[in-house]
């Protein structure tokens, strides 16, 4: 595993990732996330990129899930997180499954590796929570697209404004529960255009935003190639 220097990172990332204290809802998300939503995820990056092969870069990987149903289809993975327990977790996952991955301890902002190197570059649940921790998701957006070879595609998922969880959360901010209950670091909910906004700076000609209707309208899509 390669480690580079870390930005300060949010404590809930690495409680979130700790095998040794799993919370129910981190059982439960793991639960969902390997019997369905990985699935569903990388069913549109697949559908997105048009790719059959290739090297697919994840940065804010978690326990990498998508990312081991893409190696399992086989794809080369590197995978990346800011929290040492995603990635300890990431590794056992794929070793539990005989998988070849690669690991990267490293910020999304600074990404250590040399431009023009992935055929697909996605990340899903990750880039809604800059905003609010005062940083701009643009600035990791250009950097994810950097590293995106000629005719690769980059993507991006986020939770969808109006989708279930996004009521949710909601009703918990109302009732001051985020801090104790929510198992993430804060975050934002989409609309179509924030996420388009997002992406717009890559300069890239042609970025699709749609909804992922088989996540149960939790999430949105946002896609692009990179044809320069």
């Amino acid at each position: 595993m390669v480690r580079i220097m870390e930005r300060v990172k949010n404590p809930k990332w690495d409680s979130l990732y700790d095998a040794e204290h799993k919370s129910f809802f981190s059982k439960f998300e793991e639960f969902l996330i390997n019997n369905y939503f990985s699935k569903v995820f990388t069913s549109s990056i697949l559908k997105a990129s048009k790719s059959k092969s290739g090297k697919i870069f994840e940065p804010g990987s978690g326990g990498g899930m998508a990312s081991a149903t893409l190696a399992k289809q086989g794809f080369e993975l590197t995978c990346m997180d800011l929290s040492k327990n995603a990635l300890v977790k990431n590794q056992s996952l794929f070793k539990e499954q005989s998988l070849d991955g690669k690991y990267i301890l490293g910020d999304i902002f600074h990404l250590p590796i040399s431009n023009n190197k992935f055929d697909i570059v996605f990340n899903q649940g990750v880039m809604e929570h800059f905003r609010l921790e005062g940083m701009n998701p643009s600035v990791a957006v250009n950097e994810m697209f950097r590293i995106v070879k000629k005719n690769g595609t980059l993507i991006i998922f986020v939770p969808a404004y109006y989708s279930p969880l996004f009521f949710v959360y909601r009703i918990m901010k109302g009732l001051n529960l985020i801090d104790k209950y929510w198992p993430y670091a804060d975050q934002d909910f989409l609309h179509k255009h924030e996420l388009f906004d997002m992406m717009k700076k890559t300069g890239a000609k042609k970025i699709k935003i749609q909804r992922v209707w088989s996540s149960f309208f939790f999430s949105l899509i946002g896609y692009c190639k990179k044809t320069d």
